[in-house]
Parts: structure tokens; C-alpha cells; sequence
């Protein structure tokens, strides 16, 4: 029997019970009704991971199928709040138009901060291949022409700002897509080797 679809619901207010008192979290929250009592919905809050006591008037489903680019709010995949695409910074074209970022403005300033420019990294700009010369990336080892059949990308320790070395474009985006995070790539390697053994 197929798994039914959560219903997906937006708390624009912010306010909820958690532990017995009204508190607030994040405006715009997206989570997941659980039950509903007396006018009480218990929604689990993605964001946060967390569950809250909501007011079932206070709440209002929504169909995450309908949000985007294509559409008028989107959803950051970061905090995890619903929000009008104005919130999210332009980022490319695709063959549909203009792509927003996926993570909100205010998420994008937490994590850009995170990576402020240290001394270390302005001396270790001077050593950034020139464009049209040979370039060899230290994770995947590719050959290419800097700047010609490869964007050449310096590799941020996120925490420092210090430069660990520059990389292609193609190995920044996976490292990013795992947050620079030892104990995810390690999760990551650890699933991949679990799922080869349980395909032999």
C-alpha cells in the first residue's frame, strides 16, 4: 500500500505551547500536523525538529508542491519557513528563466559571515591558477584548463576564512552540498560502503 502524503502546514504567526509555556519560534515555520484536539494541532516544525502545540485557526495547509521558482512563495532550505520568492537572492537561468537561491536572504548573510576573509586568505589569492593555464584539482584529481574548460574555486575553511586550497567548481559545489562537514562525508562514505555490501 502506497505511503500517504503528509499534510504540509505554515504557522505564520510564530507562536505555539512547547513544555507547557507559549513561546515563539521562527514565523512561517513549514511542519507536519500530527493530531488535532479541542482546536489544537501538535505540529512537528522541520526547521527546528521540534514539536509544538498550535491553534488550528493559526495554522493553514499548504500545498509544497506549489511553491518555486515557478511560483510566488518558496520554501528556504535552510530554516525552513515559507516565504515570497523576494526573500531569496537571484542566482542563474535555467531553460525556464531566472533560478532563485535555495536558502532565504537572511539564512544566506548566517552562512556567508561564517566565512569571513582572513589575512591567510588574501596571501593565498596570489597562488590562484591563472586563467589558460594547467590545472589539476586535489579531491577528483580532473585535469583542465583553468578558467577555460573548468572554474577554478578557492576551497574556504567556513569556520576561519583561511583558504585550504582551490579546487574545481564541480568539487566545491559537492563539499557545499555537504555542508564542509568531516562527520557527513564520513556518513556518507559509511552508507555507501552499508548499500555496496548489501548489493553483493
Amino acid at each position: 500500500m502506497p505511503m500517504s502524503l503528509p499534510d504540509w502546514v505554515v504557522c505564520p504567526h510564530g507562536e505555539g505551547v512547547r513544555e507547557g509555556r507559549t513561546r515563539s519560534f521562527p514565523k512561517s515555520s513549514i511542519g507536519i500536523v500530527r493530531w488535532t484536539s479541542q482546536g489544537i494541532a501538535r505540529v512537528w516544525l522541520i526547521g527546528i525538529n521540534q514539536e509544538w502545540d498550535i491553534p488550528v485557526a493559526e495554522i493553514e495547509q499548504v500545498d509544497v508542491f506549489e511553491t518555486g521558482d515557478k511560483f510566488d512563495r518558496k520554501i528556504c532550505n535552510a530554516c525552513h519557513r515559507l516565504l515570497s520568492v523576494e526573500h531569496f537572492a537571484l542566482n542563474q537561468r535555467n531553460k525556464h528563466g531566472r533560478v532563485r537561491r535555495p536558502s532565504c536572504k537572511r539564512c544566506r548573510t548566517d552562512i556567508d559571515k561564517r566565512a569571513p576573509k582572513s589575512s591567510q586568505a588574501k596571501q593565498k589569492e596570489k597562488d590562484r591558477p591563472k586563467k589558460g593555464t594547467p590545472f589539476q584539482c586535489p579531491i577528483c584529481q580532473r585535469r583542465s584548463i583553468a578558467g577555460i574548460t573548468a572554474k577554478v574555486v578557492a576551497d574556504h575553511d567556513h569556520h576561519t576564512g583561511n583558504i585550504r586550497d582551490f579546487i574545481c567548481d564541480s568539487c566545491n559545489t559537492g563539499l557545499g552540498r555537504f555542508k564542509n562537514g568531516k562527520n557527513v562525508l564520513k556518513d556518507a562514505l559509511h552508507y555507501l560502503e552499508e548499500r555496496d555490501t548489501l548489493g553483493h
